[in-house]
């Protein structure tokens, strides 16, 4: 218990820091002389969208995992879907390469009386689908503007190849374990005897037949949505007009400070290499990052005076409107399961996990 207190303080900690210095150094950038002039130039009105947009794109993410839900293995919980999604983007923008809302998914999802191998499997196909979509979304963008990319912003092609590599790696991995689970059995058993040598993780060697177990339940479910093509297809371009939604923000700041010049597919690019860019970096939620790299290349976008200023906005729409609004559904769905569990249940289900 006193090492998770330690965790958490020390998570938090760093990401509280992190704000920090990237609220400094954008705050640096603005020329608060302007600010009057800046608020007089402000379309209200796409700024609206903005927020719809990212509204949008929440509700589309909790209807996605909805459907794999109600596909795999329903559970009669109201909201389910919505719920799950902003427990899933809460712990996305607070923890490290997102490490903590696949867990956090499955482990609410269990509360919800679902499987474990069953509730791996839903959070895992949601992972793999946005990944592989926004792979093949990012990817034909940034063919179809290479010429652009390499003259103007070769500087960061190494990092969006990065980027595209590790989502790719992620996908592969995951696919492996559909195609050829014996495979993936047979290599699991060999990487749990050469670690059960050591005597500090003895106690796996009991827990190898549960591992294979999982690894047979969770193929057979992925490979019942593989096969089920309805709901392949229709989570596919739900997720792509979601994206969209997402990746449409940048516009729409460009569009609220009357500027023009340049189409919505121009920004639309920019902003897929930006989140390319900065997706192999660590940072939780991308803090510091995302602000960092909207500087660098979004500087031929938006006039220098009002570059603080955008990114200013764009980090309000990308972290902190999704970070209140998912941390206030993610507080009261933890309230609502441990009302509805007493300490015995709590207790058991942890052991479970």
């Amino acid at each position: 218990m006193k090492n998770n207190i330690n965790k958490n303080l020390l998570q938090y900690g760093f990401l509280i820091l992190l704000i920090g210095i990237t609220t400094s150094i954008v705050f640096k950038t603005l020329d608060i002389s302007l600010l009057s002039n800046v608020l007089n130039m402000v379309d209200e009105r796409y700024l609206a969208i903005g927020v719809l947009a990212i509204l949008v794109n929440i509700a589309l993410e909790g209807l996605v995992l909805r459907i794999l839900i109600d596909g795999i293995y329903k559970v009669n919980v109201r909201l389910r879907g919505l719920k799950l999604a902003t427990i899933g983007f809460y712990y996305n923008l607070v923890t490290p390469f997102a490490s903590g809302s696949q867990p956090m998914q499955i482990y609410i999802l269990t509360k919800y009386k679902m499987p474990l191998s069953k509730a791996g499997a839903i959070i895992t196909n949601k992972s793999i689908l946005y990944q592989l979509v926004v792979t093949m979304y990012c990817s034909v963008l940034i063919i179809f503007n290479f010429k652009l990319i390499r003259t103007q912003m070769s500087a960061i092609i190494p990092l969006v190849v990065l980027g595209i590599a590790m989502n790719l790696f992620t996908v592969l991995m995951a696919l492996l374990v559909i195609l050829n689970p014996s495979k993936v059995k047979h290599y699991t058993r060999l990487c749990i005897n050469f670690i059960c040598r050591f005597k500090l993780f003895k106690s796996l060697e009991k827990k190898c037949n549960n591992v294979e177990g999982f690894i047979d339940d969770y193929s057979e479910s992925i490979q019942f949505f593989m096969k089920n093509k309805k709901l392949m297809i229709s989570t596919v371009l739900i997720t792509v007009i979601q994206i969209s939604f997402y990746f449409s923000i940048s516009f729409w700041i460009y569009k609220a400070f009357n500027l023009q010049g340049h189409t919505y597919l121009n920004i639309l690019t920019l902003q897929v290499l930006l989140y390319m860019a900065i997706s192999p970096i660590p940072t939780p939620g991308n803090v510091g990052a995302n602000e960092l790299a909207f500087f660098t290349i979004f500087k031929g976008v938006f006039p220098t005076y009002l570059m603080g200023y955008a990114v200013f906005l764009y980090g309000g729409f990308m972290y902190y409107l999704i970070l209140i609004g998912s941390g206030i559904f993610t507080i009261i769905t933890h309230h609502r399961i441990k009302s509805n569990c007493s300490p015995k249940q709590n207790l058991a289900s942890s052991r479970q996990i």
